[in-house]
């Protein structure tokens, strides 16, 4: 193959009068000794991005293992003169520091002569990795870094909040265990199992955080007993306020085949890939799962997925992932009341509808498979969001397709007129906050004292707050 390249035409050597050649000589000599040195300003007027690095909760490290570390903060330091200067960095405690400083590649305590050039900058990038402190709540830690600059010092401030923690690694359980709120959270890395016939309780008020490629599996029963005032947590394991709407941290919570009398309560699960997924029907009838006053929030493919699975949810929360705010794969029977299922946060180039029911399995090229019988059963409840039909329908007439949807708020076109009983289509639900996924609403919502009593009254919401006289839609009660 040719290069693109332009040739350059060989010529012919020639021999030059010897004469020239020591004129050569002495005129690169003389270029070579006036060659302009290299002049640093006296100043000290660099422009730092930040004068102090704060890291929020971060987790002391794992016993025997490097893990976790933070994530990466950058400091910037710009050089506004017309001349380059040069720069000593110095860690303030040294090869004791529980920070880490990265600059032009290279890691370490101190740095000598870094040549920042004329309206140029540097970039600092630091970390920090901390040891236990044997502390049930979170301790400060600070350390600084020292610039000095013509003789002139000016300190960075580092601070982390170190958080000690119950670590589990690749761990199954095939007893009955509980976590309690103990101060420490408790820190999953790889994956967690529970075997068929053991019972796991996760206790009021535990924080539990999951570490990426995360997995909980219940073969068993799992209770997650939150309460009004001391809710469970279950998130991905970066517990700062930036990383808190972003999904795909960890895995979910995966509810195995054989697993039944599951209760999740009082619970908020965020940041996984499935929040929760259920298999199959228990074959004496009874649920796999019951939820209840719990949020599943912010998940890259779906927030609940059943297949073939019995599950029942009442004053719970479901939005804002990549798919589905609930999928019913496969059949099953499913029931929910003052529930809330909205999609508004844009991780994905969503067009079908967030809250999808089927009694079929397809392969992808949409051959059926299987099917099984659906039963779907939801009351008071609010589905929404941007798209105009955010109902997924596929059913078959080879098994039964229920789907008993009546006194709800729905953002729908009523695909093939199968919703047959009183809803109200399309009206502003008027959330709060969808930015934010604050899904309460106000007085002018659509949902607005609009409940009506399907089986036993729910006297609270979401939060525990009393529900008024003439109940709301969905799975908040407007404020006062």
């Amino acid at each position: 193959m040719k290069s693109s390249r332009p040739q350059v035409p060989i010529l012919p050597q020639q021999r030059l009068p010897r004469i020239v050649a020591p004129a050569i000589g002495l005129i690169s000599l003389w270029f070579i000794s006036c060659k302009p040195e290299t002049y640093y300003s006296e100043k000290n007027t660099l422009a730092f991005s930040q004068d102090t690095v704060w890291f929020d909760t971060v987790f002391t490290r794992k016993s025997g293992s490097t893990y976790p570390i933070s994530v990466t903060k950058i400091i910037s330091i710009k050089n506004p003169e017309k001349q380059p200067v040069k720069a000593n960095f110095t860690l303030a405690s040294g090869a004791q520091s529980q920070f880490r400083v990265s600059i032009d590649g290279e890691s370490g305590t101190t740095f000598q002569d870094i040549e920042i050039d004329a309206k140029d900058s540097v970039f600092i990038f630091v970390q920090c990795k901390l040891e236990p402190n044997n502390n049930t709540l979170p301790v400060i830690v600070l350390d600084s870094l020292i610039a000095e600059i013509n003789g002139q010092k000016r300190n960075t401030k580092l601070a982390a909040y170190g958080w000690d923690a119950n670590y589990y690694h690749d761990t199954i359980f095939d007893q009955n265990v509980t976590w309690t709120d103990n101060g420490k959270p408790y820190v999953i890395v790889g994956y967690m199992g529970l075997t068929q016939g053991s019972t796991m309780n996760i206790n009021a008020g535990v924080q539990v955080f999951a570490s990426a490629r995360s997995s909980i599996y219940v073969g068993g029963t799992l209770n997650v007993k939150g309460t009004t005032n001391k809710r469970v947590s279950i998130r991905g394991d970066k517990p700062v306020w930036e990383t808190q709407f972003l999904p795909n941290q960890w895995g979910g919570i995966h509810f195995l085949i054989g697993s039944t009398n599951n209760t999740i309560r009082y619970a908020d699960i965020t940041n996984a890939t499935i929040g929760v997924r259920v298999d199959s029907l228990p074959v004496n009838g009874t649920d796999n799962l019951i939820l209840s006053n719990t949020k599943i929030q912010y998940c890259g493919q779906a927030c609940l997925l059943g297949i073939t699975a019995h599950i029942k949810a009442t004053n719970c929360l479901f939005a804002d992932a990549g798919s589905y705010s609930f999928l019913g794969l496969l059949g099953g029977k499913y029931n929910f009341n003052h529930c809330t299922f909205a999609e508004y946060s844009g991780i994905s180039a969503r067009t079908d509808g967030h809250f999808g029911v089927t009694n079929t399995l397809r392969n992808s090229n949409g051959q059926l498979l299987k099917h099984e019988p659906l039963q779907c059963v939801m009351n008071n409840s609010i589905v929404f969001g941007y798209n105009k039909e955010e109902l997924e329908l596929d059913q078959t007439n080879l098994s039964p397709f229920v789907f008993d949807l009546e006194n709800n708020l729905l953002k729908s076109q009523n695909p093939n007129s199968i919703l047959t009983k009183p809803n109200t289509l399309n009206k502003d639900p008027r959330f709060v906050d969808t930015d934010r996924g604050n899904y309460q609403i106000d007085s002018l919502s659509a949902g607005y004292k609009k409940a009506a009593i399907f089986g036993s009254p729910v006297v609270d919401d979401l939060l525990g707050i009393t529900r008024k006289s003439q109940p709301d839609l969905g799975c908040y009660e407007k404020l006062p």
